[in-house]
Parts: C-alpha cells; sequence; structure tokens
C-alpha cells in the first residue's frame, strides 16, 4: 500500500491510496483509490479498464459497494492464477 496525502485547490484535504497484491504479474496490476470527505472512489487505470476488471468494480464496488470484497476477490482469483496454472 502507498499512501499519499495532498489538498484540493479548494483546500479539502484528500489521500491517495495505491494497492498492489503480492501475487500480482506485473506493475501494472495496481489499484488506486481517492478518499475525500468520507468517500473512498476507485480511480480508472489501464488496469481497471480490463475487461474482466472492470465488470468486477460493477458488481463489487457500484452495485455492492463493497470495496474489501472487491479487493478479496481479486487476491483469490490472482492467487490461484499464480498457483495453480
Amino acid at each position: 500500500i502507498v499512501m499519499d496525502e495532498q489538498q484540493r485547490p479548494n483546500g479539502i484535504p484528500v489521500t491517495r491510496f495505491t494497492l498492489q497484491s503480492i501475487y500480482a504479474e506485473s506493475d501494472e496490476e495496481k489499484l488506486e483509490f481517492e478518499y475525500e470527505s468520507g468517500n473512498t472512489n476507485i480511480l480508472g487505470n489501464g488496469y481497471t479498464s480490463q475487461r474482466d476488471i472492470s465488470h468486477q468494480v460493477e458488481i463489487f464496488i457500484r452495485k455492492l459497494n463493497s470495496i474489501p470484497a472487491f479487493t478479496a476477490n481479486l487476491t483469490v482469483e490472482s492467487f490461484n492464477r499464480r498457483t495453480l496454472s
């Protein structure tokens, strides 16, 4: 986890989190989130733009409102790809 605290031009503090699994197959496999005023949002990047990942974002984050379920599912999938293949 990499955490970076910043301020918006309007003075509101925002914290950006970058998460990368130990099972990631490349440095590009990372999730980026922003936390601002009690709300956490996922940021789009090359990894989250992939069809299967964006589908999971829609299900776990947008519909179920669960970042923990999303990251847990990705971790299990990455683990399976790295260890069972």
